[in-house]
């Protein structure tokens, strides 16, 4: 399954960031309402996932310390998923 779910992320790369984009979209114009919880959401979300996974998988992946992170921080798993995938840190069972 782990297997799937990373091919399938890596093929549809640009469909995700557009998908995230519109995401943030949808949560700003949220918070424009009222209702900043999805905003603040997905900035907690990719925080923690910079800090844990994001940063070593673009430095590992050739890329620089403020790229990773801001990489990490906009698009998160949609972003270092096809980069692992792309320079062989992924190992499947």
């Amino acid at each position: 399954m782990k297997k799937f779910l990373f091919k399938l992320f890596t093929k549809l790369e640009y469909v995700d960031y557009a998908l995230v984009i519109l995401l943030w979209a949808l949560g700003a114009i949220a918070a424009i309402c009222g209702f900043p919880w999805i905003t603040l959401g997905i900035v907690a979300l990719h925080a923690f996932e910079t800090v844990t996974i994001g940063l070593r998988a673009g430095i590992k992946g050739g890329e620089g310390v403020f790229y990773s992170i801001a990489m990490c921080m906009m698009f998160g798993f949609t972003w270092w998923v096809p980069l692992k995938m792309k320079t062989n840190q992924v190992y499947f069972d």
